[in-house]
């Protein structure tokens, strides 16, 4: 047997759940955040949204610290698993299942985010183009006459 699978084995697995349920809360927050994202893109809540997002990269940043953790904890995960009993060998692939779930769904919520964004981005750039054009157009209308002694003010540029 590795010694790496013999070093503090008793303990492995209570080590390893604590730090599932440590990443269990984070992807938990990650997800309520991700929710209230989720409306204050839709209500426009732009200084609202900016402090949400500076949370989540706290909780992410913390959530990248702890997988170095998780790397060590379940190098040989599955000759580990098989020295433990199976309530925790179930209780550990469940967190890690879960876990994993979360993220994804957060993942899927942040693309419909990004969709959103983006929408809005374009609905804001055609309103722009569109009031430069009505500019354009009341500068034309509003202009000097075209052609010296003509009083048609609703000429184009050529008269």
């Amino acid at each position: 047997m590795p010694a790496t699978l013999t070093t503090a084995s008793s303990s492995w697995p209570a080590d390893l759940l604590g730090l599932l349920n440590r990443q269990q809360v984070m992807v938990g927050s990650l997800s309520e955040l991700a929710e209230r994202q989720a409306g204050l893109i839709a209500a426009a809540r732009t200084d609202e949204l900016l402090e949400v997002l500076a949370r989540r990269q706290e909780i992410i940043n913390e959530f990248a610290a702890s997988q170095a953790q998780l790397a060590q904890l379940t190098q040989g995960l599955h000759e580990r698993l098989d020295q433990v009993e199976p309530g925790q060998r179930a209780e550990i692939q469940d967190r890690l299942n879960g876990i994993g779930d979360c993220l994804a769904s957060v993942m899927r919520r942040d693309e419909d985010d990004q969709a959103c964004l983006k929408a809005g981005r374009e609905a804001i750039r055609t309103e722009m183009s569109s009031m430069g054009t009505a500019r354009q157009a009341r500068h034309a209308y509003g202009a000097p006459p075209a052609t010296p002694g003509s009083n048609n003010r609703f000429a184009d540029r050529r008269g």
